[in-house]
C-alpha cells in the first residue's frame, strides 16, 4: 500500500514539474502583433539547451520590429523587459524600439542548469 501512495505521489509531483514549464501560450505585452506587421523588419531567435541563436541583435531606433521566436529544443522563454516583450512559448512580437542602447534579454522560463545563462544582447543604434 504504501509503493503505491509513493507512486501516486510521484506521478502527481512529476505532471506539476511539467505543468509549470509552460503552458503552451506566448504572452506578448508589446504591441499587438495581430497588427498591420507587414512593414516591420523580422528578426527570428531559436532557442535551444542554454543558449540563443543570435544572441546578439542590431536594430536601429524607431525601427518596427517582428521578433520571431522558436524553440528547438526544450521549453525556454526570451524578454526584454524594457520594451516589454515577453515570448514564453512560439510566437512572435511586434515593438519599436524608442531608446538607444544595449539591453539585455534573456530566458524566462526557468529551464535548467543553465539558466542563468541564456542571455542574449539587443543593441539599439540611433
Amino acid at each position: 500500500m504504501k509503493k503505491v501512495f509513493s507512486l501516486i505521489a510521484v506521478v502527481a509531483l512529476s505532471a506539476t514539474m511539467l505543468a509549470a514549464c509552460g503552458n503552451g501560450s506566448s504572452s506578448n505585452n508589446a504591441s499587438d502583433s495581430s497588427s498591420s506587421d507587414g512593414d516591420a523588419r523580422e528578426i527570428t531567435v531559436n532557442a535551444k539547451s542554454f543558449e540563443f541563436t543570435p544572441s546578439e541583435i542590431k536594430v536601429k531606433k524607431g525601427e518596427k520590429i517582428k521578433l520571431v521566436f522558436k524553440n528547438t529544443d526544450g521549453a525556454h522563454g526570451l524578454e526584454i523587459p524594457e520594451f516589454k516583450v515577453n515570448l514564453t512559448s512560439n510566437g512572435s512580437a511586434v515593438f519599436i524600439p524608442d531608446k538607444a542602447g544595449t539591453f539585455d534579454f534573456d530566458c524566462s522560463i526557468m529551464c535548467g542548469g543553465g539558466h542563468g545563462d541564456m542571455k542574449g544582447k539587443l543593441i539599439v543604434e540611433e
